[in-house]
């Protein structure tokens, strides 16, 4: 994809796709990576309450569909960053962005999640998913890049966005047009942390493996890191 479609997709509808970035071999490793990370991080919890409370490096937010951002130290996280921060650098380039990986690996029958946008407003003065006119003044301060592991169809779960919604204080989700790609490996969606979104069913008997990369600007206070307490320490990995 041409630099100025992608800054061009992000600017009017908040989310963007770029087909083939990442190496089929790059896959593989992300993947092996990942289940690693897998195998100590559910020895652990398969022995807890689910679903599972929410700390700051794992979460379940509906039963079977974990989300985990602990033990990404293998090189080939990095290495696979390194392009994705130049495009996000050419996105938002007054904004010094830190990074971290996570993955959520969707069982098969588990359930959606709730529209939802990525930022909270920096104000803490509207409701719900709503924006106040600060948080839409700001330029582009929160992306999430997701990387699928397998292909995404309509029946395992695809993402769903409202395009423009990172333009909007106040959507109608009712009204909305519901944007799905589905994806196959190595494509790359990048969306803005103000864009509503979603994940959808996984009505397959098959897991779903996504990975994916949050950029937060350095100053954006990140409560998720904040708010509660840590499973896991690096070393457990």
């Amino acid at each position: 994809m041409e630099t100025q479609s992608y800054i061009h997709d992000m600017s009017k509808e908040g989310v963007s796709i770029i087909k083939d970035m990442i190496h089929t071999k790059t896959i593989h490793a992300l993947t092996t990576e990942i289940n690693k990370i897998r195998k100590i991080i559910m020895t652990k919890v398969s022995k807890m309450e689910r679903p599972l409370k929410t700390y700051s490096d794992i979460a379940e937010r509906q039963l079977g569909r974990l989300d985990y951002r602990c033990g990404f130290t293998a090189d080939v996280f990095h290495k696979t960053a390194d392009p994705i921060i130049q495009i996000i650098k050419k996105l938002s380039p007054d904004i010094d962005f830190n990074h971290y990986w996570g993955a959520i690996p969707s069982q098969g029958g588990s359930g959606p999640t709730d529209m939802h946008r990525d930022v909270y407003p920096i104000l803490n003065k509207t409701e719900g998913v709503n924006l106040g006119a600060l948080d839409l003044m700001l330029p582009p301060y929160y992306f999430t890049v997701l990387i699928p592991l397998v292909e995404i169809t309509k029946e395992n779960g695809p993402t769903e966005f409202i395009k423009g919604s990172h333009l909007e204080p106040i959507v109608d989700e009712s009204s909305a047009e519901i944007f799905s790609p589905l994806l196959q490996p190595g494509d790359i969606v990048i969306f803005e942390g103000r864009t509503l979104h979603r994940g959808s069913p996984n009505k397959t008997a098959h897991e779903k493996l996504m990975a994916y990369i949050t950029f937060t600007a350095t100053w954006y206070f990140d409560q998720t890191f904040v708010a509660n307490n840590y499973l896991f320490n690096e070393s457990d990995f």
